[in-house]
């Protein structure tokens, strides 16, 4: 099998195999997939924490107001539906408990210590199951498996909240659920979200071309292992990896830094005071052959 190592930045990045004789666009299916089953599973397990930890989210007019003034002048122009969501209910239903979100960004009201413990595990396993540290491992992802995590996580919702029964629209994990969460708007260039239709697959400065087999760029081998990345269409080739990593770049930096340093101290320093120093001793070879040193006084003190 070909290993397959995409990287896009240190932190998103996975393995995946395949043969070497798979269809390019094969690969750049399952590996776009993955890619984007990644950052939604990350996205969704974040918001349910957030929602085992402090209950559903407010509505965007009271999100982040502490002050009940502020609070009250909001819901006044607030639609009839989301009122009920702006302000913690006074008396609980069975089995809810209250823990109020100190960024007042979420009502507070969350379910059964037991069902908020199920679902914080449960994000914590997939966090794993879809990390970076996979890499180090040689553990390879696919499709499969990250759709096993999702329904993993579906099944933790359906739990705590049947039908979403419970949850306002706006609700970021029911919207991942939903599929009405917008990637585009949310994710960054580091986390890239990709569009099949309109991806290429790069390695080693030069595009595998659709409608051609694997083995008709890196060849036969099924032992190879390629480090590749997913570029949009026409723009170009992905900018190469630097030769050194952040950290050793900092260090580098701080020693040449260093050392520029004690050059500028150097010529700045016109005067003979190296003369003083004992490796400038005329007498140095002298001294050690009969053991004395330049300590040694021969008036009393």
């Amino acid at each position: 099998m070909v290993l397959i190592h995409y990287k896009k930045t240190e932190l998103n990045q996975f393995l995946y195999e395949c043969n070497a004789n798979t269809p390019t666009d094969s690969v750049i299916k399952d590996l776009v997939q993955i890619n984007n089953m990644r950052i939604i599973l990350d996205r969704l397990a974040c918001a349910m924490e957030d929602l085992a930890t402090h209950g559903p989210l407010k509505p965007e007019d009271t999100r982040g107001l502490s002050e009940q003034s502020l609070i009250d002048a909001a819901i006044e122009t607030m639609a009839p539906e989301k009122k009920p969501w702006a302000v913690t209910p006074q008396q609980l239903l069975p089995g809810q408990r209250l823990n109020p979100d100190k960024t007042s960004y979420r009502t507070g009201v969350i379910q059964t210590e037991e069902l908020s413990k199920m679902v914080i595990e449960n994000c914590t396993k997939v966090k794993q199951a879809i990390s970076k540290n996979l890499v180090e491992q040689k553990q390879c992802l696919t499709t499969k498996i990250v759709q096993e995590q999702l329904d993993l996580l579906r099944g933790c919702m359906m739990i705590c909240y049947p039908g979403y029964h419970g949850l306002p629209p706006w609700e970021p994990a029911r919207e991942i659920l939903e599929g009405q969460y917008d990637t585009q708007a949310t994710f960054t260039e580091q986390y890239d979200f990709l569009d099949e239709k309109n991806t290429s697959l790069w390695w080693a400065g030069k595009e595998l071309l659709r409608g051609k087999l694997l083995s008709d760029f890196i060849g036969k081998n099924d032992k190879t292992k390629i480090i590749v990345r997913l570029q949009k269409t026409g723009a170009g080739a992905p900018v190469r990896e630097p030769a050194v990593d952040a950290e050793t770049q900092k260090k580098m930096m701080a020693f040449y830094y260093k050392k520029q340093q004690e050059q500028k101290e150097l010529e700045a320093d016109n005067e003979d005071v190296y003369l003083n120093s004992q490796w400038a001793n005329p007498k140095q070879l002298k001294q050690q052959l009969i053991g004395a040193s330049d300590q040694i006084s021969w008036k009393p003190k």
